[in-house]
């Protein structure tokens, strides 16, 4: 089959937009901060409105200034509400609420870089009030710095465990930089509503195991069986798995509850036409080009049904339109190199086999036809190692597919209390594909189930020669090598776990203790404090910290 469609449901950027900020927009109440004095309004031409005329004169308090503040930015009138604040701020400097006020009403005008310093300030001041850290995690969001947002977001859920915006804030941010099985552990003892379920099952899938996101979501619809939002997630989920009779049966249904769904009557055109079903893809098709004739997922999608039946002048268009709509899906790419080699174009076939290459396509066929397409151009030596590329992917791609099975029988060994033959069932997974690092990882944990430290420490090595920045095999390696007294190991390993991921507390508490063990109790100390940053409550870091303190000081004596 010449044609591709990614069915992989994409990793939810943890990028806080002005949509999320405009939910925490409507949670605020409107009791802070606020505007001018009659003389000061009038120099600055906000004038308030007749029931403040009253309260601002002689000396309004902060309390007053807030509320005006709060009124003059639910009219949009933010540079009156920015004045309010900062006179209410001269009465009260030290306010938590006001200063987070100011970084809500630059957040309002969409200034994220400038609400970064009076959100951080009414962090400071009151680090236990959930709200400024939810905004400034967001306003980090939106500046790029992932790894700040990730410290405000964690704060948040110490704050409140089951907050849904914390949850799904820390979720997002984590499933950027894959530390998948960290927002496992962050949401699997919680009540999940839609958001956190999606964030659990693209967590899962992003950590391979794609019969857990499965079952997540499928459950999840059980209890919610009119869910767009979940139906969607597992029709892409199931497109992934190669299942596209139950992506063609799910999509059906979501048609049926939403006729006027625009995604879903593409997500059903994917779905039939990954299951070859062309004679009603087709009309459903024509039907979606006429409503919406600029849709690329549409355009692609004719144009892989055109293709298929031959009609390659229609396809050329539609393939042309959406490559432009969509430059980086290599797929489209793939498509119209199709068309264009059909139509005699090779040079131009060439370019869109060479562009969907540079883009990742991972399917061999591409290969196979941009080979084609050289011997016919006369570059017969490109030609042979594109063909010889092709054979060893086809190979590679059913070793992938073999470690998938496998790996999907291990886990529910696993889960089920049967760890020996979970160990099997990794190793023939590990066997047909050995580059993988969370498979590498899942082995080791099933090979500590089973008591065997020889081979998971193996296994965990492996893993973090193919992913240096996993955490949570460096913690493990570093718990292993203090049970064997390798202080030396342990501390390093440690010390990888935290600088890969910087609010892991469980590697602070084990590279204090290290340390501690050592009789470096300063540099104990710090690790610890580290790990009482991120969580002040901690009980393990406490009485280590307490531990610490009475070893120094018998060290002094």
């Amino acid at each position: 089959m010449y044609f591709m469609l990614d069915g992989k449901i994409l990793a939810l950027r943890a990028k806080t937009n002005m949509y999320r900020v405009s939910i925490y927009l409507g949670l605020v109440t409107a009791v802070i901060i606020a505007s001018a004095t009659n003389s000061a309004a009038a120099s600055t031409g906000c004038v308030p409105p007749a029931i403040f005329q009253t309260k601002l004169q002689g000396h309004p308090t902060a309390e007053v200034y807030a509320q005006l503040g709060s009124w003059y930015a639910s009219h949009k009138q933010y540079g009156c509400a920015n004045e309010a604040f900062r006179l209410g701020l001269k009465r009260e400097p030290r306010s938590a609420d006001l200063f987070y006020l100011v970084g809500l009403n630059l957040l309002r005008k969409g200034d994220f870089a400038k609400a970064i310093e009076p959100l951080q300030q009414s962090v400071e001041l009151n680090p236990n009030l959930i709200k400024p850290h939810l905004l400034l995690a967001s306003a980090l969001e939106e500046l790029g710095q992932t790894m700040e947002a990730r410290k405000e977001w964690l704060a948040a859920v110490k704050i409140d465990p089951h907050s849904e915006m914390a949850l799904d804030g820390a979720s997002k941010n984590l499933l950027t930089t894959s530390d998948y099985q960290l927002i496992v552990e962050l949401l699997s003892n919680q009540p999940l509503d839609e958001t956190l379920t999606l964030d659990l099952a693209a967590a899962y899938e992003g950590y391979g195991s794609l019969d857990q996101a499965s079952e997540i979501l499928e459950k999840a619809l059980r209890e919610k069986p009119s869910s767009s939002r979940l139906t969607k997630a597992l029709i892409n989920l199931s497109i992934s798995q190669s299942h596209f009779v139950k992506a063609d049966e799910l999509s059906r249904k979501l048609i049926q509850q939403n006729p006027h769904d625009a995604e879903a009557q593409v997500l059903h055109l994917r779905a039939l036409v990954l299951n070859n079903e062309d004679d009603q893809a087709r009309p459903l098709a024509q039907k979606l080009l006429v409503a919406a004739p600029h849709n690329f997922g549409v355009l692609y999608l004719n144009g892989v049904l055109e293709n298929r039946s031959g009609n390659y002048a229609a396809a050329s268009g539609h393939l042309e339109e959406a490559v432009k709509l969509n430059p980086n899906y290599y797929n489209s790419r793939f498509a119209f190199g199709i068309t264009l080699s059909h139509l005699g174009d090779l040079p131009g076939a060439r370019e869109q086999f060479e562009k969907a290459l540079a883009l990742g396509a991972p399917d061999p066929q591409v290969h196979f036809e941009y080979a084609k397409v050289l011997r016919a151009l006369g570059e017969t030596t490109l030609a042979a190692e594109q063909l010889k590329v092709y054979q060893e992917k086809q190979k590679e791609s059913a070793d992938h597919t073999a470690a998938a099975i496998k790996t999907g029988q291990a886990d529910k060994e696993l889960a089920s209390g049967d760890p020996k033959k979970a160990v099997s069932l990794y190793r023939e997974a590990v066997s047909a594909n050995p580059d993988n690092a969370i498979l590498n990882f899942k082995l080791s944990v099933a090979l500590d189930r089973v008591g065997d430290q020889a081979g998971e420490i193996e296994a965990l090595k492996k893993a973090i020669q193919l992913d240096p920045a996993m955490a949570v095999a460096h913690y493990q390696l570093g718990y292993l090598a203090s049970l064997t007294g390798d202080f030396l190991t342990a501390e390093n390993q440690y010390d990888q776990a935290t600088k890969a991921a910087p609010q892991y507390i469980e590697a602070w508490i084990g590279l204090a203790a290290t340390l501690g063990t050592e009789s470096r109790f300063s540099e104990a100390k710090q690790a610890v404090e580290n790990a009482l940053k991120i969580d002040p409550k901690n009980a393990n870091a406490i009485e280590l910290q307490k531990e610490l303190d009475s070893g120094a000081a018998q060290a002094n004596q």
